[in-house]
């Protein structure tokens, strides 16, 4: 009886997985997201247009196409969203600071997860997360980014308004460090990040850079199609 008990858990577990992850995958299918990204004076710098696509029962395919302020585009890459039941895991490939995007780079490397659980709460501490990721043009590689992200910790639960609408996000904050090797050699670059992340969607609508405690720049959500 016991054993029968346990198998229906089991059963039932999963096909609450499976309808958690039905339903982000559906909802994240077929979407383009148009993030601006300004200055600290709010001058805008750049556009990235992420445009995801089902791949099966529980990935989502994400292209990026980074544009400049004249809309040129100057750089673009593949990552991926994965539905666990309970967390939703991001490519760290799309975390590549925007600003390092010039010259029709293409972004690759082996894929590295950052994750978000689905039930996060304010105070709640989440997992570090580290990738290196290639970056060429033409076929050919350039540079080496190393990027590690530590000490993230869910804030507070906030409603934040855009363009996009209105989404009921967590506020997030992390500290990051990215080092770019050209020829071998580089320089770490350290910033702090605060980010207001949409479970519904999967990704922030609205993240905010900084050294120190100077503003450098801020990335918000303006369009779905």
């Amino acid at each position: 009886m016991k054993k029968l008990f346990f198998l229906v858990m089991i059963l039932c577990s999963k096909a609450v997985i499976a309808q958690n992850c039905s339903q982000f995958v559906n909802n994240a299918n077929g979407k383009k997201l148009t993030y601006v990204s300004q200055d600290a004076k709010g001058k805008q710098q750049m556009t990235a247009v992420y445009t995801t696509t089902k791949k099966d029962a529980t990935t989502v395919s994400v292209h990026a196409e980074i544009n400049d302020k004249n809309g040129k585009t100057i750089g673009n890459g593949d990552s991926e969203m994965i539905c666990t039941g309970n967390t939703i895991k991001v490519d760290m490939k799309s975390f590549v600071p925007a600003a390092s995007m010039k010259g029709n780079m293409q972004v690759s490397g082996e894929a590295k997860y950052l994750t978000y659980p689905t039930d996060m709460k304010a105070g709640q501490t989440l997992d570090d997360g580290s990738v290196t990721i290639d970056m060429g043009s033409g076929g050919a590689q350039l540079a080496n980014l190393q990027m590690d992200i530590k000490n993230r910790k869910v804030e507070q639960a906030e409603t934040i308004s855009t363009n996009a609408g209105s989404f009921d996000c967590l506020k997030i904050s992390y500290d990051g460090t990215t080092k770019m090797k050209m020829m071998g050699i580089g320089i770490p670059f350290n910033f702090h990040v605060v980010e207001w992340y949409s479970p519904k969607l999967g990704r922030f609508v609205k993240s905010e850079t900084y050294k120190g405690e100077k503003l450098m720049g801020t990335m918000t959500l303006d369009a779905i199609n």
